[in-house]
């Protein structure tokens, strides 16, 4: 038996890549309400991208190891594990996944002895590519014969749990729902914010539909240029503010510029004052593919901003009256008069923000709850 000399417990945090995603926004508000006294953190990334929430979790304590700097290397990423795992000997792993072939990393985590070993599902879908097919395949067969590898089962909503997990496992309820949990505080309505943004913005007394998340075909913000025209065929006085990187951004630009819609959409990037943008904006369009739990509605919801979401978001993260639903395949056309009722109805407060509070998803009860898991499941021998 080997015994550690340093007393406190080593968690590792692994994801497949970091960057400015749901995933990372949620493990950044975790770490940033966890008391780490006593608990050396180390983020294991297989690719480690520039992030707007990494340098405040360093200046914390946290470390960043990554592997081989590649996602698709996953035989050189799993050497690399298996060694950092070695080394460090961590008494918990906890592996935020989006899909289950990344449980081939829980594989050198039991033969280390790491006692504690969490698989943490943050999604619903696999992404359509090229290798679809193949990546489908593979994750069914992780999920399906290589979950008892962990010892607990987590997941950010019912459908992500069911997405991830095998039905033997979510018919003996042996997951765990972890509300994805924010700072309610910070995201409540502010009027001197919304004032000061838009005033940055220069968009005057026009309506600003807001949408935060990757330019990617998930977050399908293709589909929101179709309604912005129809918008604008109706005259109505609005701009799009996108927030956010990533693949399509040419793509969207170039149908901006197709749909002469150049000067109604503002490609902003990202942003390190969400709270702030979201008090600017006057509706949240949310028309994903598919979520595991869409921490940006609830974000949008508890600054008291209308919601229109797609069908593909799980029923969690309907938490205020707020929050309505169009499905994807009504069109742009319903989509459009979605947002000009949403326009027409809208009332701003910090009531919202009471309300996600009490329905449990403030960041600190989250956080509570991770961080006990922490101290308490793993052990200092090994």
């Amino acid at each position: 038996m080997i015994v550690k000399k340093n007393k406190s417990k080593r968690i590792c945090v692994f994801c497949e890549c970091w960057e400015s995603g749901g995933i990372e926004s949620f493990m950044y508000n975790v770490l940033s309400d966890v008391d780490i006294k006593g608990l050396e953190v180390d983020i294991v990334v297989s690719q480690l991208k520039d992030s707007i929430f990494s340098e405040r979790l360093k200046s914390i304590g946290i470390n960043f190891l990554e592997l081989s700097g590649n996602q698709k290397r996953i035989i050189k990423n799993y050497r690399l594990f298996s060694k950092l795992l070695k080394e460090r000997q961590y008494d918990v792993i906890h592996m935020n996944i989006f899909h289950a072939i990344s449980f081939i990393y829980a594989v050198p985590a039991r033969k280390n002895g790491i006692k504690t070993r969490i698989a943490h599902s943050h999604n619903t879908k696999i992404g359509r590519c090229r290798s679809y097919p193949l990546k489908k395949l593979l994750h069914w067969f992780f999920k399906s014969f290589c979950c008892g590898i962990f010892t607990d089962f987590w997941a950010c909503s019912a459908a992500a749990a069911e997405f991830m997990f095998p039905k033997r496992l979510l018919s003996n309820e042996g997951f765990e729902l972890i509300p994805n949990g924010i700072d309610t505080e910070r995201f409540a309505f502010r009027e001197e914010a919304r004032e000061k943004i838009r005033n940055e913005l220069r968009v005057g007394n026009k309506a600003v539909l807001v949408n935060i998340g990757r330019l990617c075909e998930q977050k399908n913000q293709m589909f929101l240029l179709d309604v912005m025209k129809v918008l604008t065929e109706r005259e109505i006085d609005c701009v799009l503010l996108l927030i956010g990187e990533g693949a399509t951004l040419s793509e969207l630009r170039a149908k901006a510029e197709r749909l002469n819609l150049t000067d109604r959409v503002i490609f902003y990037g990202t942003a390190s004052n969400v709270e702030d943008i979201l008090c600017a904006g006057d509706v949240f369009v949310f028309p994903s593919i598919f979520e595991g739990f869409g921490i940006a509605a609830l974000e949008a919801q508890t600054a008291g901003l209308p919601v229109i979401c797609s069908e593909h978001v799980p029923e969690e993260a309907f938490l205020t009256e707020n929050i309505h639903l169009a499905r994807l395949s009504d069109g742009a056309e319903k989509w459009a008069d979605e947002v000009m009722n949403a326009l027409d109805h809208s009332v701003r407060n910090r009531e919202a923000a009471e309300t996600v509070n009490g329905k449990g998803f403030d960041i600190k009860k989250t956080a509570k709850k991770i961080e006990k898991k922490y101290r308490k499941l793993g052990e200092t021998a090994i």
